[in-house]
């Protein structure tokens, strides 16, 4: 009895472990996702556009990542001003209010983040 209890034990320990490690993290900043979009007043227009910018911005990213003549320290200076470069476009797309939306969304999610730290 003491046996089988004890298996019980390991394997309740075990799942509950395995689920804890899978714990999706909160997001921190604005998702630029359809859903997301559609949440700030984007019409279908500007979700494709930002979708290419996306699309655009992870191709660079790639190449950069492949690119065997640049170190890692390089490689994190190429892909921070791609991901400048494409926020800044993404920002370009939407209007002043949309952009408020996104800021405001922004510090609701970072606040979030610290107080669950």
């Amino acid at each position: 009895m003491k046996k089988l209890l004890l298996t019980l034990f390991i394997a309740c320990s075990a799942v509950l472990f395995a689920n804890a490690q899978d714990a999706p993290k909160k997001a921190t900043s604005f998702a630029w996702n359809k859903a997301a979009l559609t949440e700030i007043g984007c019409d279908a227009d500007q979700i494709k556009k930002v979708s290419a910018i996306k699309k655009e911005a992870t191709e660079k990213r790639q190449k950069i990542e492949e690119d065997t003549a640049l170190d890692e320290k390089a490689k994190k200076a190429a892909i921070k001003v791609v991901v400048k470069d494409r926020n800044d476009a993404m920002n370009a797309v939407l209007t002043e209010e949309q952009r408020k939306k996104v800021e405001e969304i922004n510090a609701k999610l970072k606040e979030e983040a610290k107080a669950g730290s």
